[in-house]
């Protein structure tokens, strides 16, 4: 489940209009809250120039609907109101946790070209750094602020004839980083059996990236990256430098660590470049 903030910016004379309306609007904030949806809500205050509303749902149609049937909404006492989606990564009903790391946490440096397949070396060029969690953490903010400033429409764009649209590079990368982190799971736990390759244009040709909405596809990506950040934070030091073989290459964890890093530059390099986003 995701979170959504309702914002409402209310009328100047809001607080002396809103008696006639307040009892209803109270009954159905509770029936939310029965429902599951409604989390917390209520009045700015100092000045009280507007209100605040915390949802729980898969889209922002939960909020949404409760707006278009609030008589606050509906007597005019709302001037404005707007959804926006709540990445919350603190708290015990955060919806995407994200812990600290450790203080002892092993920092594993910057892996040597022996670690990963020889045409991953511009990936690794484009990795900010030696702490490759950093890199990882600071991405996924950056990523995660792109995609919110694409629309649907946009979305659907490709550069060329041929090429991929923003939904399915994104899905890609999606993909790519389930199965890099899958490769470093196995390695790092000394499971030493050769991982296969993926084609990526198959991998693509079978995704749902043409039904989803974008908005859908950033939150997996979020949910993925944070997955993959806490792989890597919770490896003892000596998982780092494992070896193993995935599509016939000699790697190491490390080395995979950041291919995913450098493999989502490289797209996001392409989306900013070709795709002008």
């Amino acid at each position: 489940m995701k979170h959504y903030l309702l914002f409402y910016e209310v009328v100047d004379d809001y607080a002396a209009r809103r008696a006639a309306y307040r009892e209803e609007h109270l009954k159905n904030a509770w029936a939310a809250s029965d429902r599951g949806e409604l989390v917390v809500a209520g009045a700015l205050a100092n000045p009280a120039d507007g209100a605040v509303l915390m949802f729980r749902g898969e889209s922002p149609e939960v909020a949404e609907r409760f707006a278009k049937s609030d008589p606050y909404v509906a007597a005019g006492l709302v001037k404005r109101w707007y959804v926006r989606e709540w990445t919350t990564v603190a708290g015990e009903n955060a919806a995407t946790p994200v812990q600290p790391a450790p203080v002892s946490r092993a920092k594993p440096g910057l892996p040597d070209a022996s670690e990963y397949p020889p045409y991953v070396q511009p990936y690794v060029d484009l990795v900010a750094g030696a702490d490759v969690l950093d890199a990882l953490a600071m991405q996924q903010d950056d990523a995660v602020r792109l995609l919110e400033s694409i629309d649907e429409r946009r979305a659907e764009f490709a550069y060329a004839s041929g090429k991929w649209t923003v939904k399915q590079v994104v899905n890609h990368v999606i993909d790519a980083e389930r199965v890099f982190a899958y490769r470093a799971l196995c390695i790092a736990r000394n499971d030493l059996r050769p991982l296969p390759g993926f084609d990526e244009n198959d991998y693509a040709g079978n995704a749902p990236a043409a039904t989803l909405a974008l908005r859908d596809l950033r939150n997996e990506f979020q949910a993925v990256r944070s997955g993959t950040i806490c792989l890597f934070r919770n490896l003892p030091a000596e998982a780092w430098l494992r070896r193993g073989t995935a599509n016939q290459y000699e790697v190491t964890v490390r080395g995979l660590a950041f291919q995913i890093a450098g493999h989502e530059r490289h797209h996001v390099k392409i989306l900013r470049e070709r795709y002008l986003v």
